[in-house]
């Protein structure tokens, strides 16, 4: 194996969208339901995620649907704040850096979540390519943010091993030739590693 090819939400950083939900209704005195409603039902989330909408034009979005009129570093700090470290991964990421291997996240996100992430983690330090969707312009499964990230492995599809936590994107990779393991714990991550002979 060359490249790591790793899932962010729930792989390297846990995360949780009710939290934000709540978060973000404290912010506009709505209910965390009003507000998944106006990011879920309306696709506003998926949009994001998939860089068709800009932040200014969430908190628009959610101005208009909840009724009051919020600041946008406030905002985002409801949003992204969201975040815990997955015990043990930030050290497994330093443990491959030092084998030499390349490593390549292939994430669904949000521009304010990356923001948020690189101010108060350091784990995206460690990467060799970041292939975010909101830069893409496609989420997982969809065909083109897998193949862009085939391109930024910079290795044949065999020679990598990606991890993911959502099942349905590991049978997506896998249709490419990845090899691809669902994500339950670090605990079980360093099996797999020790199973494919990585470390």
């Amino acid at each position: 194996m060359k490249t790591i090819l790793f899932d962010l939400g729930n792989v390297l950083l846990k995360f949780s969208h009710e939290r934000m939900y709540e978060q973000i209704a404290e912010l506009f005195g709505a209910s965390a339901e009003q507000v998944k409603s106006v990011l879920c039902e309306q696709e506003s989330m998926l949009r994001f995620d998939r860089g068709e909408l800009s932040e200014s034009e969430i908190q628009q979005q959610l101005e208009s649907a909840l009724g009051k009129k919020s600041d946008l570093p406030s905002l985002q700090r409801a949003a992204g704040d969201i975040f815990t470290p997955n015990p043990g991964m930030r050290e497994l990421l330093d443990e491959l850096k030092q084998r030499g291997l390349r490593l390549v996240l292939l994430s669904n996100t949000c521009v304010t979540h990356i923001k948020w992430i690189r101010e108060k983690f350091d784990h995206l330090e460690l990467f060799d390519e970041l292939v975010l969707s909101y830069e893409v312009g496609a989420v997982k499964p969809q065909r083109e943010i897998f193949e862009v990230a085939l391109q930024k492995i910079e290795c044949k599809p065999h020679e990598c091993l990606y991890t993911d936590d959502i099942l349905e994107y590991v049978e997506a990779a896998r249709r490419y030739g990845l090899n691809a393991e669902q994500f339950t714990t670090p605990e079980n991550f360093r099996a797999t590693l020790r199973e494919y002979s990585i470390i």
